[in-house]
């Protein structure tokens, strides 16, 4: 066999340079599939017309007779209960625009960061690439010197030395090249298709910082028509109310009082049809109409909350020693020995205060992080968790982590991924509620019990603490999350 002569030097120097040219990077290299972020249905806000007011003269008619003036009121009524319910709606479309906003932030990070490491791993295929396209360039520079031989190999086909030796090191030097060549291609596959991967996540990140921008606008119209409507409800209720006084001959206090409670009235109905509680005067949403609840929000005792009678933590109190008391006088003769008894009965009540906090759980942790964050200097940001800004999922995460329990990111993903969902019914505090429709839910807030919850409402809002039965008629969702 001969190991030179122009025809294998030729051959040589041909799969060397077909070699390097295989290695250039395309500079037009074809564009993979545009990714496409999930686009999310907004209902579009729409503030009502404005409803025909009675006239003075209409008002001075309707109290010619107890019947016109009973038909007028109901008119009333109903105009101030359709006024509420627009600006239900419109706080619901707000919170579904800023829910979408906060969601595309999400998809808009996520995206980035895919970027990033894309351009990590394609500038690390691309050095790698350079590198063997260096060793390739040697080598043709070696196959062109030695008529296909490298010059330290001169010696072995010289026809001195050991046959055997020397053909043993021909070929391991011809493998060696062998993966050269092999190592330099897959290098130039790696870097170009790392460097395809790299534009694609790019264009991703800038088609979702194009979504981000636009669901931005959507959040700032949505909330922008939702102030337009409470302020459009408010300065008809004034006038509304106040011909009520007029109709009725009371005062316009009176009036809004009977109003505020109708109202309250409406909620709680659309409460106790949520959670199944019609009725029953029990359950999430039957208690919270009365204000009794309100002093269970904070510390532990929230936990007694579910618990049917808010009186229970005063009355157990009281009513051991009151048994004890009249047994004491009956068994007269043996009063000595009664004593020994009574020191018994005070630690029988003791155990009871530690079951107390199960019923709410082990979240309690997460409740006081959340009310810590009531009020400045926290507000309410777009995508926002933490330090000091949130919305509404942020606000959750964050306060879930200050008790070691980590939860995803968006609303949906909260709902779906909780090991435990109960009735709403059967909520306890620190339990998460949701609105919307599964499993695109569009806001989350924490369970306080007593008929509340703590949550990242809005820019207007911030982080507040806010009656269940209030916004009950926003799409809640009958069941709860449990972490």
């Amino acid at each position: 066999m001969t190991w030179t002569g122009s025809g294998r030097k030729t051959a040589a120097l041909c799969a060397a340079v077909a070699l390097l040219g295989t290695l250039a990077i395309p500079a037009h290299a074809a564009p993979p599939a545009s990714v496409q972020i999930p686009a999310v249905q907004i209902p579009a806000v729409q503030i009502p017309a404005a409803p025909e007011i009675p006239s003075p003269d209409e008002i001075a008619a309707a109290k010619a007779s107890e019947s016109a003036t009973a038909a007028q009121v109901a008119t009333i009524d109903r105009l101030l209960a359709d006024a509420s319910t627009a600006q239900d709606a419109s706080l619901e479309a707000s919170l579904q625009a800023n829910n979408a906003y906060g969601e595309a932030l999400v998809e808009l990070q996520l995206r980035r960061d895919a970027a990033a490491v894309a351009a990590a791993r394609a500038s690390a295929a691309g050095e790698e690439q350079a590198k063997t396209r260096k060793q390739i360039g040697q080598l043709a520079g070696d196959l062109y010197r030695s008529g296909g031989l490298n010059p330290a190999l001169s010696s072995f086909v010289t026809g001195t030395g050991n046959a055997l030796q020397q053909a043993a090191t021909l070929e391991a030097v011809t493998a060696g090249r062998t993966r050269a060549f092999q190592s330099a291609e897959t290098a130039a596959v790696a870097a170009e298709s790392l460097t395809a991967a790299a534009a694609d996540a790019n264009r991703a990140a800038d088609e979702a910082a194009r979504t981000a921008e636009a669901r931005k606008l959507d959040a700032e119209r949505a909330s922008d028509a939702q102030r337009q409507a409470v302020s459009e409800a408010s300065a008809q209720r004034t006038v509304l109310v106040d011909q009520l006084a007029n109709l009725r001959d009371t005062t316009v206090a009176l009036e809004s009082e009977r109003v505020d409670a109708l109202e309250r009235q409406r909620q709680q109905d659309r409460l106790a049809a949520v959670t199944g509680t019609a009725g029953q005067g029990q359950g999430t949403g039957a208690d919270s109409g009365s204000g009794n609840p309100a002093p269970v929000l904070p510390g532990p005792q929230a936990p007694a909350a579910p618990a049917p009678g808010s009186q229970a933590p005063a009355a157990p109190a009281p009513v051991p020693p009151a048994p004890s008391t009249p047994a004491l006088p009956v068994p007269a003769p043996p009063a000595p020995a009664l004593p020994a008894p009574a020191p018994v009965l005070p630690p029988a009540p003791a155990p009871a205060p530690p079951p107390a906090p199960a019923p709410g759980g082990s979240n309690q942790t997460a409740i006081s992080v959340a009310l810590g964050k009531v009020g400045a200097p926290y507000f309410y940001q777009y995508g926002g968790t933490g330090a000091h800004g949130f919305d509404c999922s942020g606000l959750v995460q964050n306060a879930f982590a200050a008790a070691g329990k980590y939860l995803p990111r968006t609303a949906s993903q909260q709902f779906a991924q909780a090991p435990v969902h109960v009735p709403l019914a059967q909520a306890q505090p620190g339990d998460l509620l949701v609105w919307g429709s599964a499993p695109g839910f569009y806001h989350v807030a924490i369970y306080l019990g007593g008929g509340r919850v703590v949550q990242a409402l809005n820019e207007d809002a911030g982080i507040t603490v806010t009656d269940l039965a209030s916004m009950s008629g926003m799409q809640l969702h009958p069941v709860a999350a449990r972490y």
